[in-house]
């Protein structure tokens, strides 16, 4: 394990260093607050074994600016403390961050035993951060694309219409379909079919906002959410999906072949989210109806915005 010592005694750290290393931890030692923060920004140790009078400099409470850190956080803090450690002190230490504590004076046993411990603990936390967000994108994102999945789209499609309904805000959709995508599946196969998906996320992804959101419907169906978007700057955003997949060539073993997709979009009008959807659905089909390649705007909604 990476271990940083930062202890206002030499003696002490020099002490605690050697047995550490001793047991194969790599440990580096610092003598101030401000050095051992940087060394935890820098280093990312497993472990920071740090003197509460350190903690308790007036110009910088070192456990504070670990735990404040976008790059140090994840140490695991282990205090040593001089002699009686206070109740109402340790509550308030454990609940800003730190781990565990070692009580001096400390014997050699201790001290690996409550470093390697605060390290293993470390190590499942990590772990379980790792699952969490494995367990994230089964249930979120469309595992070929990259992009939210349906269940994930929908979802996010509602709060937007119920933030556009309280806030009053414009609020527009696109269903974009690649056409003829059956053809190219039955000709090349699935796996040219999976590349021109992937080409068609790449395009539609570099033509959205920061703040637009995509997500696949399902088959060769994909869904843009267009928040602030009015009717005028939904029409402007379905015509740039068009052209940039319409210059997009995706090459399957030798052959080029030439993408286009069609686009029925929609401004919410105040129906619930399935009629918005409805309406932009129906302009796909229009679209679709008009040759393809293109982008087709619904009629404004019957609907009155309250």
């Amino acid at each position: 394990m990476r271990v940083v010592l930062a202890h206002a005694s030499p003696d002490t750290r020099t002490r605690f260093a050697r047995v550490l290393a001793g047991v194969g931890h790599d440990v580096v030692e610092e003598g101030e607050a401000g050095a051992a923060v940087a060394r935890c920004r820098s280093d990312a140790p497993d472990v920071a074994l740090l003197d509460v009078e350190l903690c308790h400099d007036a110009e910088l409470a070192l456990l504070g600016a670990l735990k404040r850190d976008a790059d140090a956080y994840r140490t695991a803090v282990v205090l040593v403390e001089h002699r009686d450690l206070d109740f109402d002190a340790a509550v308030s230490a454990l609940r800003g961050g730190a781990q565990d504590f070692l009580v001096e004076p400390v014997s050699d046993a201790e001290l690996v035993a409550r470093v390697e411990a605060a390290g293993r603990t470390k190590g499942l936390q990590e772990e379980l951060d790792v699952q969490s967000r494995r367990l994230e994108a089964i249930i979120f994102e469309d595992p070929l694309t990259g992009l939210s999945n349906r269940r994930f789209i929908l979802t996010q499609l509602g709060g937007l219409v119920s933030g556009a309904r309280r806030h009053g805000r414009a609020l527009s959709v696109a269903i974009v379909d690649i056409d003829a995508f059956k053809a190219v599946n039955d000709r090349y196969g699935h796996a040219a079919g999976d590349r021109v998906l992937a080409a068609v996320t790449a395009a539609l992804r570099g033509r959205l906002r920061a703040e637009d959101q995509l997500g696949r419907l399902g088959g060769e169906e994909f869904l843009a959410l267009l928040p602030d978007a009015d009717a005028a700057a939904a029409a402007v955003a379905a015509e740039k999906l068009c052209a940039e997949v319409a210059g997009t060539t995706v090459a399957y073993e030798g052959n080029d072949l030439g993408v286009t997709v069609s686009v029925g979009w929609a401004e919410w009008g105040g129906e619930p989210a399935n009629g918005l959807l409805r309406r932009a659905d129906a302009a796909l089909y229009e679209a679709k109806a008009l040759g393809r390649d293109r982008a087709v705007g619904a009629p404004a909604s019957l609907h009155r915005r309250t």
